[in-house]
């Protein structure tokens, strides 16, 4: 599934889980991390061709409660595709939420926990900080599915436009963690990913600046 950028925080927090077992060296992780990377923005690629396909200038007015949009979303495609594939689309949709639900629960939850370890100064068990942050994570996310249950197109707009706020913001901090941890040798930063970071953060700053002119200025 297509991820929000401080995933990058998520995959620190699995990658050091996978070190605690296992002998994790920087080209693994490097491997790990761009299969990760290209495989999200691949999948992200397609969504957008898919939404812009089959979703866009159908004529069709999008349902507003989280039930009706899923059927007609699986019609959509049924439709498009053929009737044959309407519950492959149904299972694949499923599995797709599914496994992105279980990532975030055990990923935020990962990352919650690692910095309330950090900010306490007695020593606690890791795995409580985790369990108790993923049943919290997970009784938070039921109170919002509920909240929203039919005003699913309030809460899409909800999430993009605080992803298109935070996503520089993150991108920006994610650069000076690198630029702040001394990285040696094959670690180390090179002058091409400084310059290529440094047009990434250009790049997401001015789009920001672009979204903010057209949702609230234009």
């Amino acid at each position: 599934m297509p991820a929000p950028i401080e995933i990058s925080c998520l995959t620190s927090m699995w990658l050091k889980s996978q070190k605690s077992k296992q002998n994790v060296t920087p080209s693994s992780a490097l491997f790990d991390f761009n299969v990760g990377y290209v495989g999200t923005a691949f999948l992200a690629v397609v969504f957008l061709a898919l939404g812009a396909l089959v979703l866009h200038g159908n004529g069709q007015e999008l349902k507003t409660s989280g039930i009706g949009f899923s059927h007609q979303l699986v019609s959509m495609y049924a439709s498009t595709i053929g009737e044959w594939s309407r519950y492959l689309i149904a299972v694949i949709a499923f599995f797709c939420i599914f496994g992105s639900t279980i990532t975030v629960i055990d990923g935020y939850s990962r990352a919650i926990a690692e910095a309330q370890r950090l900010m306490q100064s007695r020593r606690i068990e890791k795995l409580t900080y985790h369990n108790t942050w993923m049943l919290i994570v997970s009784v938070v996310a039921m109170i919002i599915l509920l909240f929203f249950t039919s005003k699913l197109m309030t809460m899409l707009n909800f999430a993009m436009i605080l992803s298109f706020m935070t996503t520089p913001v993150f991108a920006l901090l994610n650069y000076r963690l690198v630029m702040q941890s001394r990285l040696k040798g094959e670690l180390a930063l090179t002058a091409r990913m400084k310059a290529l970071s440094w047009i990434g953060l250009i790049y997401l700053f001015g789009f920001l600046a672009v979204f903010v002119w057209w949702k609230w200025l234009m």
